[in-house]
């Protein structure tokens, strides 16, 4: 029987309603189901509502704080420091780069380190927050190690992603990549799918190409070498940089469900005002993508802005995690997809 796509306002619902149910505030919850399902229409379902069971065991365990007493301190005109107190990702982000934005409409700059937090998501959401304020936005988080970097038989970095995002006259541009060629939660998706997956993807146990998902214990670095160093960029910025555990040393999101993650984030608001004419950036933003579309190719983020135009219309299709999905609204006492 083919599936019928759901509603995102349905599924924002029923992630909010299960996220309540576990413990968090109704204004928390939204927010968070309202991040997951904008990863699962822009197309990143690895990122989506398929994680919500995870978190959902995290907070039972109390390794996630469903109550967190989030806190920031400002250190400078344009610096500050987010205690995330253990909370969920998604909360510890949103505050890192709300104080980020607030130092740029001060100073013209806001960089926030964010410690003690826990998986946030799809980063695209914290640069789009800028993006809404006329501002250029950077986003990093560290991850648990996945990366085998070269010349490594072994996981040492995480997939460590860097978002940006920049406002134009008709739409902003947004871009959200891994350092590795893929996130892990892609592995997860063709596991749960029973499919087969790219070879330059991941590696198996000898630290060679696998098309089997089964078998992946580490993911390739994108571009080889300098998706190393891009990784190792991120890690400095919200690992060192936010006193956090690094590398190998961070907590496992699998692996150690009873232990705080403690993860780092890194957050850049800048206020184009302050640098040049904002009406004229916009408009030269519009150019420059105007000048791609023209060669018929993409922008980055095009493929996800057309995403979440078709599942918008259409509805998004969960596949696997349906059932998932299902079985913790039984387990909570909610209405099932």
């Amino acid at each position: 029987m083919r599936e019928t796509p759901i509603s995102h306002g349905r599924l924002t619902e029923f992630t909010s309603t299960c996220l309540e149910k576990l413990g968090l505030k109704a204004a928390d919850a939204q927010l968070v189901a309202e991040t997951l399902v904008a990863a699962n229409l822009r197309g990143v379902d690895s990122h989506g509502v398929v994680r919500l069971p995870h978190y959902a065991t995290r907070l039972r365990n109390g390794s996630v704080k469903a109550r967190p007493k989030i806190t920031a301190r400002r250190t400078g005109p344009s610096a500050a420091v987010v205690e995330g107190d253990a909370g969920m990702g998604q909360l510890v982000a949103v505050r890192a780069m709300q104080e980020a934005i607030s130092l740029a409409k001060q100073s013209g700059v806001g960089a926030v380190t964010a410690r003690n937090s826990s998986h946030c998501g799809a980063c695209a959401w914290f640069v789009d927050m800028a993006v809404r304020e006329g501002m250029v936005g950077v986003a990093l988080t560290h991850t648990d190690s996945i990366m085998v970097p070269p010349g490594m038989k072994r996981i040492f970095l995480g997939s460590n992603p860097i978002a940006f995002g920049a406002p134009g006259e008709r739409g902003p541009v947004i871009i959200d990549m891994s350092t590795t060629h893929v996130a892990w939660g892609k592995i997860l998706v063709a596991r749960q799918e029973g499919k087969s997956i790219p070879p330059d993807w991941g590696v198996d146990k000898d630290g060679k190409p696998t098309t089997d998902p089964q078998q992946v214990v580490g993911l390739a670095p994108t571009g080889s070498h300098k998706g190393y160093a891009l990784a190792m960029m991120v890690e400095i910025l919200c690992a060192q940089l936010a006193g956090v555990p690094f590398g190998r040393h961070v907590t496992k999101m699998y692996g150690e469900l009873d232990k705080p993650r403690n993860l780092g984030h890194f957050m850049l608001a800048l206020d184009v005002a302050r640098f040049t004419d904002a009406m004229m950036f916009f408009s030269e933003i519009d150019s420059f993508l105007q000048e791609i579309h023209a060669e018929g190719a993409l922008a980055p983020g095009d493929p996800e802005r057309l995403n979440a135009e078709r599942r918008r219309r259409d509805g998004i299709a969960l596949g696997a995690t349906l059932g998932e999905l299902n079985a913790l609204a039984q387990e909570l006492g909610v209405a099932k997809l």
